[in-house]
């Protein structure tokens, strides 16, 4: 078996931490790359023997092999180290959000798909086993006609001062929206106050419109009393729940049937039953998904375009917050 591919993480954070111990543990970690002094000599700590590296630049001088970047510092510093990435010609991961603009996410993609280097985007939604199987559920047509997705992600969380809740948050469920629904939207209109700092929105609804008459509503909050995460699809046919606390979908029997006048519906509800339930590490997974698109260079699945789409809408959104610009995305 030939040895993985070799990866370096730029950004020793919180996040960054998870993508070094995943990484070591898959045997592909090449190096760590931070600007913070204290936070290199953290990683020293806890990886004795691994290189780090106080820039990007030193790692490509003096590092060993390695075939690509996991970016996993603040998001306005994205655009750039992953041009930088591409540019030494190795592949590279993004963190969400890919980038605080659409024009700087093309410009990935285009670079990426000139020199034929993989671009992949840490949507990590999509890599959680319960979204894969819902993905699964609804493509083979358990639903009928899927009529509308609601999606909440709300809690007390970490206030961020680079980013609003819309582009901390929202990435996770515009990927996991488009990804389901098997296009990007046509329209997006959003709501939301900024009470904690100017500009910077703490609380956001979204409402967008896909083809066929679907639709979908995305709440984000980290001004919120309490942790919600769920997904809900509305279809023809039932509804599919999925619940990330405890990685389950369920499957709630129930709908709404026609009767022979307009002002007549009659509902159906034929219980509930649990469809799937299993924890899976999708950081993992997603990882090994970046090992094994850099040693074959097969498309990822959140690939650049992918990202792209999501910035798209993030952007059309914020614009909308701030009292910028119309719903309409078809000219973006």
């Amino acid at each position: 078996m030939s040895a993985p591919a070799r990866v370096a993480v730029a950004g020793a954070g919180a996040w960054g931490r998870n993508h070094l111990r995943v990484l070591h543990g898959l045997g592909a970690l090449a190096g760590a790359v931070e600007v913070c002094e204290a936070s290199r000599d953290q990683v020293r700590r806890d990886y004795p023997g691994l290189p780090v590296w106080g820039s990007l630049g030193e790692a490509f001088r003096h590092g060993g092999p390695v075939d690509g970047v996991v970016i996993a510092t603040p998001a306005p510093t994205h655009a750039g180290l992953a041009a930088q990435v591409l540019r030494e010609g190795r592949g590279v991961l993004v963190e969400k959000p890919m980038t605080l603009e659409a024009r700087e996410a093309q410009g990935l993609v285009d670079q990426a798909e000139a020199a034929g280097r993989v671009l992949m985007v840490g949507h990590l939604l999509l890599y959680q086993p319960a979204v894969r199987e819902l993905k699964r559920l609804l493509d083979s047509g358990l639903l009928g006609q899927v009529y509308r997705i609601h999606q909440e992600r709300a809690n007390l969380g970490r206030v961020r001062s680079t980013e609003s809740a819309l582009w901390s948050l929202a990435p996770h469920d515009v990927a996991v929206l488009i990804h389901l629904m098997g296009e990007a939207p046509l329209r997006v209109a959003a709501s939301g106050a900024a009470f904690l700092q100017p500009g910077l929105h703490d609380d956001v609804h979204l409402e967008l419109a896909f083809s066929g008459g679907r639709s979908a509503h995305v709440h984000v909050s980290w001004y919120w009393p309490g942790r919600r995460r769920a997904l809900r699809v509305l279809g023809e046919r039932g509804m599919l729940v999925y619940d990330e606390a405890d990685q389950s979908l369920t499957l709630h029997r129930k709908r709404l049937l026609g009767g022979d006048t307009l002002r007549r519906l009659d509902a159906v509800d034929d219980g509930t039953v649990r469809v799937f339930e299993g924890p899976g590490e999708p950081l993992r997974l997603e990882d090994e998904h970046f090992l094994h698109c850099l040693a074959s260079g097969s498309r990822p699945m959140s690939d650049g375009r992918s990202g792209l789409d999501v910035i798209r809408v993030l952007e059309r959104a914020d614009a909308q917050l701030l009292g910028a610009l119309p719903p309409t995305l078809k000219e973006v």
